[in-house]
């Protein structure tokens, strides 16, 4: 198959489905793994296609689209004001909290109570600070390399130190929920703390407002059964 055929064949499936893993991008096309990465890394470059681990994603879908997390914060502001609040109501003194990255756990992080007593971890510098300027004493930083446009860290460090970590409650920011309540993200190594989070939590909620339903973004990070959703409706 000459190159250019390949080419249209590529993107024309990933922007059909959004997202494709490489194993399956080879499978259904029937181009051989050595050829794909090439031809991925090349329409990478040339922007047809965003080449993320372990697959691609489309450039057009604007449902996938990250933004940076300072626009996010700009976002439903008063919305995520009242999913935070909904969401303090869930949280006894004592116990020990997960709060990811992300616009909506950083109105969280802004209300939760120093008299609480609680023991937090979180992927954000920003909510760490947050927490601080609050009075929280016991904050955990995770470990591992800073994304900049989401202030979130992830990486294999932090995956492995969250292996080690179980919480009573966690809090999970999400960028989008489908029909079937699976809840996704943008991020691949995102997802991965949000799954790893979820698995090692008793008790684990997504933060999301009403713009995030019916909505599917490339990564999924969870379901119904894993996951209950705080929204803003009273």
């Amino acid at each position: 198959m000459f190159k250019e055929k390949r080419f249209e064949l590529i993107v024309d499936f990933v922007n059909k489905n959004g997202y494709a893993t490489n194993e399956t991008i080879s499978k259904v096309l029937k181009i051989p793994f050595t050829t794909l990465r090439r031809d991925l890394n090349e329409l990478h470059k040339k922007n047809f296609i965003v080449k993320v681990h372990g697959g691609a994603k489309t450039l057009k879908e604007k449902s996938i689209l990250e933004l940076n997390y300072l626009e996010k914060m700009g976002d439903n502001i008063e919305q995520k004001k009242i999913i935070a609040e909904k969401a303090l109501l869930c949280i006894k003194p004592n116990e020990s909290i997960f709060l990811d990255a992300g616009s909506t756990t950083y109105y969280l992080a802004k209300i939760i109570k120093k008299e609480f007593n609680n023991k937090i971890y979180t992927n954000s510098i920003l909510h760490a600070q947050t927490l601080a300027n609050n009075g929280i004493e016991d904050i955990n930083i995770l470990p591992g390399k800073l994304k900049l446009k989401t202030n979130a860290i992830v990486g294999v460090e932090t995956i492995k130190a969250l292996r080690k970590y179980y919480f009573d409650i966690s809090f999970i920011g999400i960028n989008a929920i489908d029909s079937e309540y699976n809840f996704y993200t943008t991020d691949e190594d995102e997802s991965e703390i949000k799954k790893l989070v979820i698995q090692n939590s008793q008790f684990a909620f997504g933060l999301a407002d009403k713009s995030k339903l019916k909505s599917k973004s490339f990564v999924k990070c969870g379901d119904k059964s894993q996951l209950a959703v705080i929204d803003e409706e009273v």
